[in-house]
Formats: structure tokens, sequence, C-alpha cells
């Protein structure tokens, strides 16, 4: 199946990439997570539209029964918080009260999947979404399925803006630092957001390309992946470079790799993805030409 060159195939097929190669490196075999898997399940969702509840369904569609996975694999194991909010909704059906809201809930996990959902909103409300508080509630929603404290909000917040830049071709330092500066503008705005804008401070510096690689952190935490993988992306030139900058850093790289995959396939485009006509990318070729015939993300 070929498909054509656009920011939804290119992240979407960049973040598996980036996620199959850290899973290799954790000593697994061919399947990929969570990461991979919640992201085709928003893809899905959003491909027929706007709705919370459904969203979730198609969460628990592959934590309880394997969907959007490789054929014959299991589910891989989750973070606990996105483990916790998929038990919780699946006891309350309640979406808006699912994700945790504790400081201890701000790992990676919605950041991972929230790329097809920063698409959606710039092909709905165009490069200017930020200034429409309807956009931004949705991407708050989303993130908060699963991660629901202002840190993670903050996050996708900054991560959909570097995205909205970089495809206007704006280049990724300028994108970067755009982005932050507009994020603490927005952010600053609103109570609930100002006292945790602090967490950020590691993006806000003048020359973060410039930053050490043994000072970043390659953890789960929400802040550290998105510095870490950011970092990357400032200091690599094609796609095959990124994943191997990220894949050599300390601590756990792993944790990072699937996002890096995503903005270097943004970056870098579908003809640096090698490998996708195996068929283990058939559930992903699948998921993308249904959300190419919805016209949803373009």
């Amino acid at each position: 199946m070929v498909l054509p060159y656009n920011p939804l195939n290119n992240s979407t097929l960049g973040l598996v990439t980036g996620d199959l190669m850290a899973q290799q490196v954790d000593g697994h075999d061919t399947s990929w997570s969570g990461d991979s898997a919640l992201t085709l399940a928003t893809i899905s969702s959003l491909s027929h539209g706007y709705s919370l509840t459904d969203l979730m369904d198609r969460y628990l569609d592959w934590y309880q029964s394997g969907e959007y996975t490789n054929p014959n694999k299991r589910p891989k194991k989750v973070g606990e918080t996105t483990f916790f909010a998929l038990n919780k909704y699946a006891h309350t059906k309640d979406p808006f009260n699912s994700g945790g809201r504790d400081i201890a809930d701000n790992g990676n996990g919605a950041l991972m999947h929230i790329t097809p959902v920063i698409l959606y909103l710039r092909a709905k409300y165009g490069e200017d979404f930020i200034l429409h508080d309807p956009a931004m509630l949705v991407l708050h929603q989303v993130t908060g399925l699963t991660h629901n404290h202002p840190q993670s909000l903050i996050a996708s917040g900054i991560y959909a803006l570097i995205i909205n830049n970089l495809l206007q071709n704006i280049t990724p330092v300028e994108a970067v630092d755009l982005a932050v500066s507009s994020s603490y503008e927005y952010y600053a705005q609103h109570k609930i957001f100002v006292e945790h804008l602090s967490a950020f401070q590691g993006l806000n510096k003048p020359d973060l390309k410039s930053v050490a690689p043994n000072s970043l952190r390659t953890s789960g935490y929400v802040v550290d992946t998105l510095e870490a993988a950011i970092w990357v992306i400032l200091n690599s030139d094609n796609f095959k470079e990124a994943l191997s900058l990220a894949k050599s850093l300390p601590g756990e790289p792993k944790r990072i790799m699937p996002l890096v995959g995503a903005l270097a396939g943004v970056l870098y485009h579908q003809e640096l993805i090698e490998g996708i006509d195996n068929p283990i990318f058939n559930p992903v070729l699948k998921v993308l030409k249904i959300a190419e015939q919805s016209h949803n993300f373009n």
C-alpha cells in the first residue's frame, strides 16, 4: 500500500518505527507498545469525529482485547497513570474524570499519542488554533483522558505548537523558541497553569541545543521526555540520526524514542522511514488509509 506524504502518515510511521526500535533496545520482539497502539486508536476515533467516549472506548479495545496491535501479540503493559485511567473509565464510563490529577500522574503516555489530535485541530481550526479556545479545550480534554494534571496539559500545548511551527517550515530552533514563548504567554493567562510553568524552565533556555546530553533525563516524566526529545531534534539532521542519537542518551532512552520518531517523521518525511512494506505495518496502514478517506486531518 502506497500512502501519500502528509503529516499524519509521516508522524505516525515515524512514531511506530521509533517505538519498535525502543522495544528492540529493551530486548523485546517486534511488537510495538501502547504508545503506538493508542496513537492508532486515537486516529481511528478522530477519523469519525471528536468524541471523548469513543476515544476511551477504543483505548479499552486495545487494553482489553489487543486491538491496534500486531497480529497475535498481546497488549504490552501500560504506565500506572494510564492503567488507572482505563480501569476507572471501565467502571464509571465517565471520560471527564478518568485521568489522573496528582503531581505523580505526569507520565508521558498522553504526550505519546497526542500528535494526531494536533493535526486534527490544525485541519479544523487552522495554523492559529491556539487562538481558538475550543481547540485548546479539545487538546487538553484528550490529554486529560489519561493524564489530567496541569503539567501534562501544558506539555501537550508546547508540543502542539512545536509541531504546528515545524509544519510551517520554520527551522527547528526557531520552531521551539516560538512554541515555548507562545505557550508561556498563553498558559500565564490561566490561573490553573501559572504555578506549573516553572517545571518547563529547561525548555526556556537561550540555547537548549547546546545542553550537554548527560544533563538530560530520559525518564517517563512528561517534562523530561519533552525536553530530551526536543534536544534530539535540535541536534540531528535526518530520521536515522535522530533515533540513533536518542538511543545513545543515558538513562532510559526507550521512553523517548517513539516521540522522537514522531517529530523526526514530521521533519524528514515518510521516504526516510524504512520497512513499511513489512507485514507488521499492516494494522498501521489500514488505520491511516481510513484516516485519509475521512479528510479529518488535512
